[in-house]
């Protein structure tokens, strides 16, 4: 990546329907006028419009609907245009060189969505990368104070003031020396390095925490553990056993209520048949009543046919013939018929009786078997119960009391377990962080590494930029001061050294440290012609660069000659062959209270006074 020049054209501000402003030609503007003729005012908003959104918004530049910038960026001349009543709200940057391209919008502060800012974006026309994150950041803000010096710091504070990580990364980046590359591994350091932090505060805190509650330690625990699981297999096994013989028994008595259940069918089918062999036999036995009372008539009626039929008296039958009716002493021509009928009724029925008495005796002996059998089978179901209620007794009961006492101490062993095991898990977590954090540790250590090997890749060219650094700010300084001896430029904090004294040891504040901070950014800037990857644009702002300095005297003629520096630095050419090595010319604009006492070559003033104000509105502001 190479630098990309910037320089301002106009600086404009919108007074109700009209724009008024300066206009800035030459490579050195001086602001000159009093106290009181704008100058700061001026200064202070003369970048406002690229969306920077530090700093106070003058009085004057509120009483303005917008400030307009035209600017310069390599070959493309832009326009920024900005609501000046408040910090807030959006930038609108016009291509002049190329119209068809539109309005783009920016606004000043990030959008949430991640949307890009006005300065976000001009950081981007000049070519410098947006690096790092939070405070270490690296934005137009952290830029403008290596463009910018300001009245109320610059003979106080180096570079406007801030911190030495901010401006060694800012310092870095102008250079061209932090790339994103760099970036990414340096962040990538600083998050290990946090997450190790933290991983290891948390599992000091736990440990911490462990201790002074005098929780046993992880050897204590996890020997309880293995003991008490040791305990709980031993007592599940038991469980396991008694179940395991409870449901042998509960089988076995299963097998017994099916034979009791088969003895009861049998019984009930035994009753069933002795029931029907009864019935039968009653059956029998009244047929065979029924048979003998019949046998018993037909005895009567021929046994003695001499008796009469109606008192049984024997009948008178001397003198009557044979063949004659007993009672109507008539002859009877179907007597023996009758006789031999009798006969064969009387054997008959005599048949009949004693084949029923046969089935009669014949069911009495089913009878009694089937009896007999119904006998067998209850005793058969009432063996079979009482089997069951002894194995129930003796071995069912005192099994099933067994398995549930085993269960219930496999239960209790558990659950005593599980707590154990929930003050482990205490102890697996405090495990864990701390072997996250060694794995943290290991992270950052790699990270580390990787961003100190590319960071030693740098250090021979940063060496030999600051070296080069340190040669022209001891040439910018004696040129001012011949009375300098030494001066350096830290190479890691970028601070300028003066005789072996710091900046901030130069002086309470005053000239020496106005020179510093001029000097070295003059310096910087001799680095930046010969150097075209040096990023920082070849612009300079200075506010009041003769802080410090009087105008008499030998003050007087250091401020003499550290205008001529300005404007030298700004000139087209060097005396140097090698200075100006791309041709990029470099703008300065600074303010000042009095007139040069010379002419410069390059240098235009701009006279402002409390009646021709930077901004003519200021003037209707102060009337009213």
């Amino acid at each position: 990546m190479r630098r990309r020049s910037f320089r301002i054209e106009r600086h404009e501000f919108r007074v109700q329907d009209s724009w008024v402003g300066q206009v800035f030609t030459g490579v050195v503007t001086l602001l000159v006028g009093c106290s009181g003729s704008g100058k700061s005012t001026g200064f202070e908003s003369l970048l406002y419009p690229l969306g920077l959104n530090s700093g106070k918004i003058m009085h004057a530049v509120r009483s303005c609907t917008q400030v307009r910038l035209v600017f310069w960026v390599g070959d493309t001349r832009w326009q920024a245009t900005r609501p000046a009543v408040h910090r807030g709200g959006y930038v609108c940057f016009e291509n002049l060189s190329d119209p068809t391209l539109g309005e783009v919008r920016r606004p000043v502060t990030r959008g949430r969505g991640g949307e890009q800012s006005a300065s976000e974006f001009v950081m981007e026309l000049l070519g410098i990368p947006l690096l790092g994150s939070g405070v270490g950041r690296v934005g137009l803000a952290e830029v403008e104070r290596w463009m910018a010096l300001r009245q109320s710091t610059i003979a106080t504070a180096y570079l406007g003031g801030g911190s030495d990580a901010v401006r060694r990364l800012t310092g870095r980046v102008l250079l061209g020396l932090h790339d994103e590359h760099i970036d990414a591994l340096q962040q990538r350091f600083q998050e290990a390095k946090a997450a190790h932090a933290q991983a290891k505060a948390s599992a000091a805190a736990m440990l911490a925490a462990r201790r002074g509650a005098g929780l046993p330690g992880p050897m204590d625990l996890e020997a309880t553990e293995q003991l008490w699981k040791q305990e709980h297999a031993a007592a599940a096994e038991r469980a396991q056993h008694a179940q395991s013989e409870l449901s042998r028994h509960q089988r076995h008595v299963t097998e017994l209520d099916k034979q009791r259940e088969q003895a009861r069918a049998g019984q009930q089918s035994a009753r069933r048949h002795t029931g029907s062999v009864e019935e039968r036999l009653r059956q029998a036995q009244r047929d065979e009543g029924r048979l003998e009372g019949r046998l018993e008539g037909l005895r009567q009626q021929a046994s003695v046919p001499q008796h009469c039929p109606h008192c049984i008296q024997v009948l008178q039958v001397d003198g009557l013939p044979e063949g004659h009716c007993r009672v109507c002493k008539q002859q009877d021509p179907l007597y023996a018929q009758r006789l031999a009928d009798r006969s064969a009724l009387l054997a008959e029925a005599e048949k009949a009786l004693a084949s029923a008495r046969q089935a009669c005796a014949r069911l009495e002996g089913e009878l009694a078997r089937a009896q007999e059998t119904e006998d067998a089978a209850r005793d058969t179901v009432r063996a079979a119960e009482q089997a069951i209620g002894d194995f129930t007794r003796s071995t069912l009961d005192p099994c099933r009391a067994a398995a549930l006492t085993h269960e219930k101490e496999a239960a209790h062993l558990a659950g005593r377990l599980e707590q154990l095991q929930e003050r482990i898990k205490e102890v697996g977590v405090l495990a864990a962080l701390e072997a996250e954090r060694d794995r943290l540790l290991e992270e950052k250590n790699q990270a580390h590494e990787v961003w100190k090997e590319a960071e030693k890749k740098l250090a021979t060219e940063l060496k030999q930029l600051v070296e080069q650094w340190s040669r022209h700010f001891l040439t910018r300084l004696r040129a001012v001061n011949p009375d300098v001896r030494h001066a350096h430029i830290d190479p890691d904090t970028f601070l300028p050294h003066v005789d072996g004294l710091a900046f901030d040891d130069q002086a309470v504040a005053g000239g020496p440290q106005t020179l510093a901070n001029l000097c070295a950014m003059l310096a910087l800037r001799d680095v930046a012609r010969a150097v075209p990857t040096v990023l920082l644009p070849l612009f300079f702002m200075v506010d009041s660069p003769l802080s410090g300095l009087g105008g008499q005297g030998l003050d007087g003629q250091m401020a003499e000659r550290l205008m001529e520096q300005l404007a030298d630095a700004a000139a087209d050419a060097d005396a140097d062959a090698d200075a100006d090595a791309d041709g990029t010319p470099m703008q300065i604009i600074a303010a000042v209270n009095d007139p040069l006492a010379r002419s410069l070559t390059g240098v235009r003033e701009i006279r402002l006074d409390r009646s021709n104000r930077y901004i003519p509105a200021q003037l209707e502001v102060e009337a009213a």
